[in-house]
């Protein structure tokens, strides 16, 4: 079961939670498509695995605003995150396949790391993850961007940190691989496809 609060903190800044069963690879990033493809920026979070009864659950809290000047009706949003959330999460859709249908093109690596952004990967071998750190320009898109390049490469995002420190973002993530810290080969193609496109 999906549950999903919605609170209002102002006249321009929501507070999300989503707690669900779904723990797959790339819950996430279908978590950050819902938030994206309805022009939302997510100004800081955090992300969790825990455990209840012998289940596992994401639970995860996101503060947002709309990314477009002028629009704070709360009742659009609240309606709608939810609903395209628990769509994607049930994969009964795509979010590629979302962001067609509404004639959303994300914008690009060379957009998203204009400037070279710092990446940093660092193996915790006695908990079997890999510490993610990444401080670039803060941009629209960039969550949703990095959660499907993890989710292209099999990679579990366990618990993290997301903040917008003025035009900077910093995130922090603690990731799995086939239930142990990331290999080598997959944090040079991690690497590449963040700083090679970015060129």
């Amino acid at each position: 079961m999906i549950s999903f609060s919605w609170t209002a903190l102002s006249d321009r800044f929501f507070e999300i939670r989503i707690k669900t069963p779904v723990t797959r690879v790339g819950t996430l990033h279908r978590l950050t498509a819902a938030i994206y493809v309805l022009g939302l920026d997510i100004i800081s979070g955090t992300v969790d695995t825990i455990q209840e009864a012998d289940e596992e659950y994401t639970d995860d809290v996101f503060l947002l605003q709309p990314s477009m000047e002028g629009e704070s009706n709360f009742a659009f949003y609240s309606a709608r995150v939810g609903v395209l959330m628990e769509t994607l999460l049930r994969n009964e859709k795509d979010p590629d396949d979302l962001l067609r249908e509404r004639q959303i093109q994300p914008p690009s690596f060379e957009f998203l790391f204009s400037e070279a952004p710092e990446i940093t990967f660092r193996d915790v071998p006695d908990k079997g993850m890999t510490v993610f750190h990444l401080t670039s320009q803060n941009r629209t898109g960039l969550l949703f961007h990095l959660t499907r390049l993890f989710a292209e490469e099999g990679v579990s995002i366990l618990r993290g940190t997301i903040k917008s420190e003025s035009d900077l973002a910093v995130d922090r993530f603690y990731l799995q691989q086939n239930q142990t810290y990331i290999t080598e080969e997959c944090k040079a193609r991690l690497l590449e496809k963040m700083k090679g496109k970015a060129r």
